[in-house]
Order: structure tokens, then C-alpha cells, then sequence
């Protein structure tokens, strides 16, 4: 439920309003939310995206008149504080990209944020994940915990002190094995290497599985079975381009492999969410986990209705 009794609820944008796709951005104001918020404006700029801003507050209480915790509808100390963080967000999103702020109210933030999916119709939802010694630049917390075991739509996750570069994206990885779901992998970095006219990268993980060659199936293959004849032919377009390249992940494990891939500071990775999710739904499995743990740049993990 967006927040609409306070006098603070705005929706407000950087550009004229027209119909966009929306990426849901988890935002409060402390590091992780604005990690979330920088990445939401890189992955914005140059494909008019429209970033919704999301605050979650506590929703009402069922046993009382009031709010959870300090949160009261005639709490004007709160209202303004509120607003002066809405301020902040809205300050950080450059000309060019277009945002609105909303507030919402939800029994968690991760509930507030699939209400907020949901209701825009997002292709994402991306929040921020606060370095850490487990996980190195990531730290998975309690509300991508829940998000990563299930939303029914991508979660991006940014990297601790993530900030945004001058330009937009410029590459997408790809991060795939021999495992059910990899043409989902291919044909998603595929479709938005396309979009967004970028290069697109492929990384292997055949060796890793210790796959036999004659087992492994064409690039062209995997994106012709996520996407048909089109994406099939749009893959052999950008490979006989070279726009398009494979990288093959070698090493012992699977982390010695990841260790040796080379990463750009304008890119993000795709890699699929485990097969053991249910529905669709996100689910982060345990290889998926030692994937993130490997890598310096934001990730963009896709449900298991696209990854099964």
C-alpha cells in the first residue's frame, strides 16, 4: 500500500512522464541503499528506464491505532526526515534518467519491494548488498535473503561501495555451466546486450563441470532453445562480429576458476538461480552463492522459471 495520509508522498521525476520499463530500487538512507540506488542509475542511463525510488516503512498496526515502532501519522519529526532522505535520493539521480520517489507501507521491506514489483510491472528490483568478510563484496542480508528466495522477477544485487561510472553499461557477462537453466543465462545476456547495443561476454564453466566436448551444445543452440530462430540468429550475428566472445573458466574449482576471469568496472553478470527453486521464483543455491562470492561487479541473478 503506497503511503498517501502523510503530506510527504510525492512521485516525482527527473524527466516528462511517458510509459517506461521500471526497475524497483530498495532505498534507505545508509550505504546499502544507496549502492542499490548508484547501480540503479547505471544499469538507467541511456535506455530511458524508469527508476521508482522505494522507501518501506513499517505498516500499521492491526492492534492499535498507531504504527509499528515509532512510525505515527501525526509524527511530523518523522515526516520530515523522511522527506529530507527522499530529497537526497531524488539529488543523486542525474539529468537524462527518469525517477519517482515512493513510500510504502509493508510488513518488511522485502514484502514492500515485491508489492512494489508487482504493482509496476518492474523488470527488476535492485538492492544494495554491504561488503563483508563471508561473501567478500557482497553480504547477503536479511531482506535479499528473502528476495533471493522469492521473487518471481531478476534481482540485481549491487556490491558494497558501488558508484556508478560517467556512462551506462558497457558490457554484459554472461556466467553459465552445463547445468539446466543455461540457455536461460545466454538468452537473457543475449536480449540485453542487444538492447542496450553493448558487447556481450560468455563465460564457460564447461571445465569446470568436466563436461566431455561433444556434450556441450552450441552458443547459437542455447539461445535458439530460450529464445527461437530470432535470438538464434541475433547470437551468430554478434559472435561473427566479434561483439560477441567466450571465455572459458579454468582452474581446479570452481572458485580457483573465477578468480582468473577479468572484470570492467562498466559491466554487470547474469548467472541463473538454482533449479531447486520453486515456481517462479528467485532461489540462490549453494553454486550460485560460491559464484557471487567470486565476483567484483553486480550481479543480476534470474528466476527458476527462466534458469530450470
Amino acid at each position: 500500500m503506497i503511503v498517501n495520509n502523510f503530506n510527504f508522498y510525492r512521485a516525482v521525476t527527473k524527466m516528462t512522464s511517458s510509459p517506461a520499463d521500471r526497475l524497483i530500487i530498495g532505498y534507505i538512507a545508509d550505504s546499502r541503499g544507496i549502492d542499490a540506488l548508484e547501480l540503479g542509475i547505471h544499469l538507467a542511463l541511456g535506455t530511458g528506464t524508469e527508476l521508482v525510488i522505494t522507501m518501506v516503512l513499517p505498516e500499521p498496526s492491526r492492534f492499535g491505532g498507531g504504527h509499528i515502532g515509532p512510525f505515527t501519522a501525526d509524527d511530523h519529526i518523522l515526516a520530515d526526515q523522511l522527506r529530507a532522505w527522499g530529497d537526497e535520493a531524488m539529488g543523486r539521480v542525474p539529468e537524462g534518467v527518469r525517477a519517482r520517489l515512493e513510500y510504502r507501507y509493508a510488513s518488511s521491506e522485502a514484502h514492500g519491494l515485491l508489492d512494489a514489483a508487482d504493482e509496476h510491472d518492474a523488470l527488476a528490483i535492485v538492492i544494495g548488498a554491504q561488503a563483508g568478510p563471508v561473501l567478500r563484496a557482497f553480504s547477503i542480508g536479511t531482506v535479499a535473503n528473502t528476495l533471493l528466495h522469492s521473487s518471481p522477477v531478476p534481482v540485481a544485487l549491487a556490491p558494497g561501495g558501488y558508484s556508478h561510472r560517467s556512462g551506462p553499461i558497457g558490457r554484459v557477462t554472461g556466467v553459465y555451466g552445463t547445468r539446466a537453466g543455461s540457455e536461460a543465462v545466454i538468452g537473457r545476456a543475449l536480449q540485453r546486450a542487444v538492447a542496450r547495443d553493448v558487447p556481450l561476454r560468455l563465460v564457460s564453466l564447461v571445465q569446470v563441470d568436466g563436461v566431455e566436448p561433444r556434450e556441450i551444445r552450441e552458443i547459437t543452440d542455447e539461445a535458439r532453445a530460450f529464445g527461437g530462430r530470432e535470438l538464434e540468429a541475433r547470437a551468430a550475428g554478434l559472435l561473427d562480429s566479434g561483439r560477441a566472445t567466450i571465455e572459458i573458466a579454468e582452474g581446479r574449482d570452481l572458485d580457483e576458476a573465477l578468480e582468473h576471469i577479468e572484470w570492467r568496472d562498466d559491466e554487470y553478470a547474469m548467472i541463473g538461480s538454482s533449479r531447486l527453486g520453486r515456481g517462479r521464483s528467485v532461489f540462490l543455491g549453494s553454486r550460485a552463492r560460491r559464484i557471487l562470492r567470486a565476483l567484483p561487479v553486480p550481479v543480476v541473478i534470474i528466476p527458476s522459471e527462466l534458469a530450470d
